[in-house]
C-alpha cells in the first residue's frame, strides 16, 4: 500500500513540475471606428475604408474562409502613409500584413475587423470598427 501511494505521489509531482510557466500578457485593443482617428504613443491612425470583406459569415458553409482588407492612414513625425491590412486568408503570391507602425521600441498592429459577418449583417450599412494594439519589441 505504501509503495503504491508513493508511486502515485511521484507520478502526480512529475506532471506538476512538467508544466511551463510562460503566460502571454493579454493584448489591450483600441477601437478605431471607420472614418475616425486615434493617437497611440504619438502615432496617428485613421481608419479610412474597408476595401474588401469576403469573410465567410458565421453559420454559413463556404468554400473559402475569406478575408477582410482595410485601408488605414498612419501619420508619424509629419509623414503620412497609407497601409493595407489583411485579416484572414491570403491568395497565392500575397503576404498577410497587419502591421501599421514599427520602431525599435514598439509596434502597432491590427488585431481584427469587427463585426464579423453573419447572414444578416452583411452589406454597405455595417458600422465597422478596426481593433489595433501596441506590442513591445523585445530585442
Amino acid at each position: 500500500m505504501k509503495n503504491s501511494l508513493l508511486a502515485i505521489i511521484i507520478l502526480f509531482s512529475t506532471f506538476a513540475f512538467g508544466q511551463e510557466d510562460s503566460a502571454e500578457a493579454p493584448k489591450i485593443a483600441v477601437k478605431v471606428p471607420k472614418g475616425e482617428t486615434v493617437v497611440l504613443k504619438g502615432i496617428s491612425i485613421k481608419f479610412l475604408e474597408v476595401v474588401e470583406d469576403s469573410r465567410c459569415p458565421e453559420g454559413v458553409t463556404c468554400i473559402w474562409a475569406g478575408r477582410a482588407i482595410v485601408k488605414a492612414e498612419v501619420t508619424t513625425n509629419g509623414t503620412t502613409e497609407q497601409k493595407l491590412l489583411t485579416f484572414g486568408e491570403v491568395k497565392p503570391g500575397e503576404e498577410k500584413n497587419t502591421n501599421l507602425y514599427s520602431s525599435a521600441k514598439f509596434a502597432i498592429n491590427g488585431l481584427a475587423l469587427k463585426p464579423y459577418p453573419t447572414s444578416t449583417n452583411s452589406g454597405k450599412d455595417v458600422n465597422y470598427v478596426l481593433l489595433i494594439c501596441e506590442e513591445k519589441n523585445i530585442n
